[in-house]
């Protein structure tokens, strides 16, 4: 059996407006909510983030795989229409 440990809350106070507005905007754009957001920053900051790199680079190299196989494609006609233009 696993034991699963509470997790701690943290109340912040006195949170500037513009540090407040930036973090949402910042929730917002990587679809986290500003918890998580607020989360992830500290998690980064304290170094608890290291294999976040590692997993980017990862994700990425299989985009891009991907990506290629869908672009690099002989019989998409609308590749090959823009390849022609």
């Amino acid at each position: 059996m696993r034991y699963v440990f509470p997790m701690a809350t943290l109340t912040l106070k006195d949170v500037p407006p513009k540090l407040h507005s930036a973090l949402r905007k910042r929730a917002e754009k990587n679809r986290r909510s500003l918890n998580q957001e607020v989360l992830f920053c500290l998690e980064r900051i304290a170094g608890l983030s290291g294999s976040d790199d590692e997993e980017r680079r990862a994700w990425l190299k299989a985009s891009e795989q991907s990506l290629m196989a869908t672009w690099d494609n002989s019989e998409d006609d609308v590749y090959n229409e823009l390849l022609q233009k």
